[in-house]
């Protein structure tokens, strides 16, 4: 079984809500890598979390590369987005 949300079912999510030819899903992790870099996450805690390959690994990705630090970097990013939706309701 593979857990993973294909990129048209979230794109079809994406439409569903009025944000088609707006937004795609993709976009999500450009937004996720430029906020992380920009608020001083290391390059390559950013680079695991969005599951790309380390050059000198021969296309090996470590899914427990800096496993510890991406939990704290995903839980900052989600603190991050809150204080945005948060700070937008008012």
């Amino acid at each position: 079984m593979n857990p993973t949300i294909s990129d048209t079912a979230i794109n079809n999510l994406i439409a569903r809500i009025g944000y088609k030819s707006r937004f795609v899903g993709h976009g999500s992790r450009h937004t996720a890598s430029i906020l992380l870099r920009e608020h001083g996450w290391h390059r390559n805690y950013v680079e695991a979390q969005l599951a790309h390959k380390e050059p000198d690994m021969a296309g090996v990705y470590n899914q427990a590369a800096y496993l510890e630090k991406r939990r704290e970097m995903m839980q900052w990013y989600a603190n991050y987005l809150d204080q945005l939706e948060n700070n937008s309701n008012h």
